[in-house]
């Protein structure tokens, strides 16, 4: 398949396919529709080393691939399990995509010292980085490694602390802060916040925030946070026990993450006690979870599509530009998505 038969397909010239994929900004919308109807209909991905001029988006680009690289427990497969992940991992996925490139999962796994071998710039053209791996030696291996690759890291999460790479990250100290306001603003005086892993990099900031907020607008906080043993029902089930025990006069309640809510008010309503008059607020706007409570709670979108696409955008600017030697944090401010109450 040329762009040939595409231009024959879509009824344009053959310049104006040309544009379409090397300058899109200058093919009208009606030809740039009928030539996207047919590329899709055909599954045509033009080559990424095709010949003639480049667009800004591919100066550096040599092997059309970008590394997503996971360290410690975050496998690729577990993170795909979890709530929120997908979202980042769909994110980056599609914005490569729409670039006419392709993602590359890896993983640095604990038991081995060994970098991936696909980390290198003959198989890809830089790395989105995730999660931390601290053990000796290996640290400045990666950094050694990654010298030769553009790169960039998701979160706060990272072995990083001498800031030698770029960093995407949601502003995770003011969800706590979006909480605690949300139902200091609806009246409540005496709220929940409930925490199923006391060790969670996330939760563990959360709580303490919220508190803090919520003291200052004069609430009073009850913590409810699971020993962390069992799975995720029997955490829930320890959260909704002690809830019942010692959440008297509890009419607002924050949830760490949007599963949580689910599963508690879930065991919680299992139990007999009344969840809807608990005035809830959760995290990540998980909308496959929200759609199982009635009425639909508050919730906080973190913006985990927004740090995929700004990883992917941030990390285009440098493989395409010289590195300058400076690293830079982008934060991303989470935002409160009201319920249904």
């Amino acid at each position: 398949m040329s762009i040939v038969e595409i231009a024959k397909q879509a009824g344009v010239s053959i310049s104006t396919v040309s544009r379409y994929f090397n300058q899109p900004d200058k093919v009208s919308h009606d030809a740039a529709g009928r030539i996207r109807a047919v590329t899709t209909r055909l599954n045509y991905q033009p080559d990424i080393r095709r010949p003639g001029p480049k667009t800004s988006e591919r100066v550096g680009i040599k092997t059309g691939t970008i590394a997503f690289l996971s360290l410690g427990d975050y496998a690729p497969e577990k993170m795909l399990k979890m709530p929120a992940f997908p979202v980042l991992l769909g994110s980056i996925q599609r914005t490569l995509i729409e670039r006419q490139l392709s993602l590359l999962l890896a993983h640095l796994d604990p038991g081995s010292g060994n970098i991936p071998g696909c980390i290198d710039p003959r198989f890809c053209d830089g790395v989105i980085l995730f999660g931390r791996d601290d053990r000796p030696g290996l640290k400045e291996k990666l950094v050694r490694k990654l010298g030769e690759l553009p790169a960039v890291w998701c979160f706060r999460e990272h072995c990083d602390e001498e800031r030698r790479f770029d960093h995407i990250l949601y502003d995770n100290c003011a969800v706590g802060a979006i909480a605690a306001e949300y139902l200091a603003g609806r009246g409540h005086r005496k709220a929940a916040v409930f925490n199923t892993d006391p060790t969670h990099g996330a939760f563990t900031v959360r709580v303490p925030t919220f508190r803090k907020r919520a003291e200052e607008l004069g609430m009073e906080v009850r913590e409810f946070v699971s020993s962390g043993r069992g799975g995720d029902i029997d955490r829930y089930r320890e959260l909704a026990d002690a809830f019942r025990q010692e959440g008297a006069g509890v009419t607002g309640a924050f949830f760490c993450a949007d599963d949580i809510m689910l599963g508690v008010c879930n065991e919680l309503r299992a139990g007999g006690t009344p969840v809807d008059e608990l005035d809830s607020i959760g995290c990540n706007a998980d909308e496959v979870l929200l759609r199982y409570l009635s009425p639909r709670p508050a919730t906080i979108d973190i913006k985990m599509a927004q740090v995929g696409e700004m990883a992917v955008l941030h990390l285009l600017r440098r493989i395409n530009s010289e590195r300058n030697g400076y690293s830079s944090e982008i934060f991303i401010k989470p935002e409160l998505v009201k319920g249904d109450r």
